[in-house]
This record gives C-alpha cells, sequence and structure tokens, in this order.
C-alpha cells in the first residue's frame, strides 16, 4: 500500500514537471511567433539582423550590432560600393541603390533604386550624378529630391557634375568619333561639340558650370595618344589643346580655373584652361590612390613602382605646387580628407594626418573587412561587408 502511495505520489511529480516544462517551451514558441510576426509587419529582414550580430567571420558577437546612434547602417550589397560626402551627409552608391542618410543618426533622408548595370557616382554640392557607363542611362538627383533621369541617344561614356547642377557627358557620336553635351539642372542643352580627334576617356566640368574639359585617346605612329581639350561652356570654339604625357587617365579634376589631370603613373596640372605644367612626368610615380578636400585639393599617394609599400602622401594645390610630403609604409586601401584632416586605410589601420602639416593625429586598429573609407569632419565612415559603420574615436 505504502509502495503504491509512493508511486502516485512520484507520477504527480513527473506530471506536473511535464506540465511545467510544456508551458515554458509553449511560451517561447508564443514569443518568438510574436517577434516574427512583428518583423514581418514591420519589413524586417531577418538576415539583417543575423548580419548587425555576426562578425567579419561569421561569429556571433553582440558588439558588432551595437553602435553610437543608429550606426551600423545596412545596405543591399557587399561589393562594388561608394560612400561619398556629400554636402556633409553620407551618399552610399551600391550595385542596386542609392541613399543620402544623416551622418549623425544614419537616417535615410533620400533613396532610390537606379538599376543601372555599372553604375559612376560624381558629386558636387547639394548634386549627384548617377550614370550607367557603357550604356544610356543617367540621373541628376539632389540631396533630397529628383531633377530628372533620362537616356541619350548614344553609349555614355563619362560624365560629371558642377556645383550649379549642370551636367557634362561624352558619348559616341553617329557622324564622328565621340559628342560632348553640357546640360543646365533643368536639361536645357548648353553646349553640344562632336570631335573625331579620338574617344573620350575623361571628363570635367568646374563648378560654376561654364568650362569643361575633356580627354581623348587615339592610336597614332603605333602608341596611344591623349589630348586635353579645354572649352568654354556657350562656345562652339576650342580654347585649347594640349597633348598629355603618356599613360592613362585616371582623373580629371577642376579647382577653381585650374584642371588635376592625375594619370596613373604621372601628374601634371593645367592652368586658365590653357597651360599644361607637369608635377611628376611620365613614369616617374606609380599612382597608388588619391582624394580630394571639400575645396577641390589633391592629396595623392604614389610609390616607385607597382606593389611597393613604401608610399609617399602629398598635398598638391592646384597650381602645381607640392606643399607637403611624408612617407607612409603599408599597402594603401582607400584614402578621404576633410577641410583639416586625411584619413588612409592600410595594413588594418586607419591613419589620420592632418592636412597642414601632413603630421600624424591619430590611428585607429582595424581588421581586413573594411572596403573603403569616407572622411567627413572630425569622424570616418567605413564600409565592411554589407554595412556603413561609423569609427571609433581615434588615438594617437
Amino acid at each position: 500500500m505504502a509502495d503504491n502511495q509512493r508511486e502516485m505520489q512520484r507520477r504527480e511529480k513527473k506530471a506536473k514537471k511535464d506540465r511545467k516544462n510544456k508551458i515554458i517551451i509553449w511560451s517561447v514558441i508564443a514569443v518568438v511567433i510574436v517577434i516574427l510576426a512583428v518583423m514581418k509587419i514591420c519589413e524586417v529582414n531577418i538576415n539583417s539582423v543575423k548580419d548587425r550580430f555576426t562578425d567579419a567571420d561569421g561569429n556571433f558577437t553582440i558588439s558588432q550590432g551595437v553602435s553610437e546612434g543608429n550606426f551600423p547602417y545596412n545596405i543591399d550589397s557587399s561589393k562594388n560600393v561608394v560612400i561619398k560626402n556629400v554636402n556633409k551627409k553620407l551618399g552610399v552608391l551600391t550595385p542596386l541603390s542609392f541613399t543620402v542618410l544623416d551622418s549623425n543618426d544614419a537616417e535615410s533622408e533620400y533613396s532610390f533604386e537606379h538599376g543601372y548595370s555599372s553604375p559612376i557616382l560624381k558629386t558636387s554640392g547639394i548634386y549627384t550624378l548617377i550614370y550607367d557607363q557603357g550604356a544610356k542611362n543617367m540621373r541628376l538627383d539632389t540631396t533630397s529630391k529628383a531633377m530628372y533621369e533620362m537616356q541619350t541617344n548614344n553609349t555614355i561614356f563619362c560624365a560629371d557634375v558642377a556645383k550649379n547642377g549642370s551636367v557634362v557627358y561624352a558619348c559616341a557620336s553617329d557622324e564622328k568619333k565621340c559628342d560632348v553635351h553640357v546640360l543646365s539642372k533643368t536639361r536645357k542643352e548648353l553646349l553640344s561639340y562632336s570631335t573625331s580627334e579620338g574617344y573620350i576617356v575623361a571628363a570635367a566640368i568646374n563648378d560654376s558650370g561654364n568650362k569643361i574639359a575633356f580627354v581623348t585617346v587615339k592610336s597614332e605612329n603605333a602608341q596611344l595618344k591623349y589630348v586635353l581639350t579645354t572649352m568654354n561652356v556657350g562656345s562652339d570654339e576650342v580654347k585649347a589643346s594640349t597633348t598629355l604625357p603618356l599613360g592613362n587617365v585616371v582623373e580629371l579634376k577642376y579647382s577653381s580655373s585650374n584642371i588635376y589631370v592625375v594619370g596613373d603613373d604621372y601628374l601634371a596640372v593645367v592652368k586658365n584652361q590653357k597651360e599644361l605644367e607637369i608635377v611628376f612626368d611620365h613614369s616617374q610615380i606609380n599612382t597608388v590612390s588619391y582624394t580630394f578636400t571639400p575645396s577641390n585639393e589633391l592629396v595623392l599617394v604614389y610609390n616607385s613602382y607597382a606593389n611597393s609599400t613604401e608610399n609617399v602622401v602629398a598635398r598638391i594645390s592646384s597650381n602645381g605646387k607640392v606643399k607637403k610630403e611624408t612617407k607612409l609604409t603599408g599597402t594603401v586601401k582607400s584614402i578621404s580628407a576633410s577641410s583639416n584632416a586625411v584619413s588612409i586605410y592600410a595594413d588594418n589601420e586607419i591613419t589620420t594626418l592632418k592636412l597642414s602639416n601632413l603630421e600624424k593625429s591619430g590611428s585607429i586598429t582595424t581588421d581586413d573587412s573594411i572596403k573603403s573609407i569616407c572622411r567627413m569632419g572630425s569622424e570616418v565612415f567605413v564600409h565592411r561587408q554589407s554595412l556603413i559603420d561609423r569609427s571609433e574615436a581615434e588615438t594617437k
């Protein structure tokens, strides 16, 4: 009898324990269902939540998803992402979309999907120009609204945007080799010019939108010949044509009335639309990376030969004067400048130099997941994986 009573008590305790476990299990399931329902209603991407709590190696971590303000900010791609300072806001171009972020809290202020195969971003003041290189589409926007989107008659080679919203673009020509067009921010055509001198590989427009420059390339005597042509908007006449050193042109940029010509192995400036001055001659340097300050002054990283890690950082004015130089060791992957400092990402470290004398003012130890950086004021924003993040405080 006593044995039966003990057995009944044992079974009753087991039943109570089972009921308690079932309540706990069903409570957990209910909470999960509620969370999933809320996420569905709010259109939260579960994978993006996972990304916020995984590190560069895919391991679970809490710190990865916790950041000052609302950074890190999730983006729709991990590759071919461009981040730029657009009038003190953060412009983010991905293969799918373009977004303007408030740099303080990562709030999206303006965003759209572009649908371009090879999108190229150009910025000036409040204006952004995105064109589909090798195709026929381009669009002009401000940091808060669309100005226009258009399809050209022929394939776009290159383009640029002015601070007043004017756009210069070069495309294939039906009658000659290339056409050059300048449009106002309202799409009024301000200039149309055709050339048979070669194919246009670079184009630039000054802040006021009244001067343009473009580089043509053609084969002559079994070698490539690069020619820089300048024009004043409103005139069909060429201002000047100048033969450039041998080497690919990687950037053409106005700074006031002068033009930087950044080659892959040389650097030159053009003064007043016509006077070419060589800063570093053909094969004198190997261009590693470069950036421009908000006032359009060049900061160039170069070395003696490809794959060298012994670099020189140079601040160069638009008249061709080398203001300051300093040495930097490492494999440079990205560079960005503000009005008073320049930050360089190399060998898992972001080094910041004072712009005035190029002396080191701080550094941040990172990892190899960073793809590019963008300096704005005293902060550095980084692109890693599918995130845009704000860097930690710099240490000396």
